[in-house]
């Protein structure tokens, strides 16, 4: 039976701050506590009597300091109370800190633009052959193009069967490899019809006129018509690990979730550098132009 809800799973890396103890069986003190935030809890009101009676606080009156005194508890509670996933919120500070200044929350893609915001959180050094993608940041990434098995004319059996399969997926993904997937609207992929009818060009025995003729108008209907107006849609799946070892892992992970079921992915092709190009281009470029000085830049 498919989960109506979910939660975040406990993390593998915890450390002994991260056990709980409770602390009474009944009242407020009753819910289980990480030793982090007992420990930051007790830590907080020790600076926060030091603060009140040997620095300029304690000189300022009593009204004043039992104003300080409630703001530092209120404080205290705040930023040492636990998020959704066990973390205190003081761990957040850092973050929130980074993300105050204006220019560190817009990053400008515009041509005119300078790429260097941008090349710093998705920028490409290099791809090679084989499709291995080399990013700025020292990660390292595959692209595939996939097939899934949704649809609405699925029965309740197989719904409940992909959602627990997918489930099952993303329990064994590590956090070290970013899964992100890309839905495109393209030309329909004739690769294969052509190289079939390349084939059968190649078996005639009689090289009659008129069946030539066909095979080239068969050929023109293919490339131009079938796969050049002819959209639909495209779903690829963009591994980034943060290093070889990480994106060696999630393809193992990707690659046994292929070959075990069919019920998340039913399919999943590794593109080399010349399919990959194109499918960066809908982040990176908009025109055909721009693909080619993309293609030159990478070379």
């Amino acid at each position: 039976m498919a989960k109506l809800s979910y939660k975040v799973p406990s993390s593998l890396n915890r450390s002994f701050l991260d056990h709980e103890i409770t602390l009474s069986k009944g009242g407020w003190a009753a819910k289980p506590s990480p030793i982090k935030q007992l420990l930051f809890f007790g830590g907080g009101v020790l600076a926060l009597l030091w603060f009140s009676t040997s620095t300029f606080i304690a000189s300022s009156g009593p009204v004043a300091i039992t104003f300080f005194i409630l703001w530092g508890l209120s404080a205290i509670a705040y930023f040492g109370g636990l998020m959704q996933t066990k973390e205190l919120r003081i761990m957040r500070v850092p973050a929130f800190l980074a993300y105050l200044p204006l220019k560190a929350r817009h990053v400008f893609t515009r041509r005119s633009s300078n790429p260097s915001d941008f090349s710093s959180i998705v920028g490409i050094d290099g791809i090679d052959e084989d499709g291995l993608i080399h990013f700025s940041d020292g990660g390292e990434g595959r692209a595939y193009l996939i097939v899934g098995s949704a649809s609405y004319l699925l029965f309740d059996k197989d719904r409940i069967g992909i959602l627990n399969r997918v489930d099952s997926f993303w329990r064994k993904v590590e956090t070290a490899c970013e899964h992100s997937f890309i839905t495109t609207k393209e030309p329909q992929r004739v690769y294969r019809q052509v190289a079939d009818l390349e084939r059968r060009n190649q078996a005639l025995r009689v090289r009659d006129p008129d069946l030539i003729e066909l095979q080239n108008e068969q050929y023109d209907i293919l490339t131009q018509h079938v796969g050049g107006k002819f959209t639909s849609i495209h779903q690829y799946l963009l591994l980034k690990g943060k290093n070889a070892e990480a994106l060696r892992r999630g393809h193992q992970v990707l690659q046994a979730e292929v070959g075990g079921s069919t019920l998340m992915v039913k399919e999943a092709t590794m593109l080399d550098r010349e399919e990959t190009l194109p499918m960066l281009r809908v982040f990176y470029q908009g025109t055909e132009d721009d693909l080619l000085d993309l293609k030159a830049s990478l070379n």
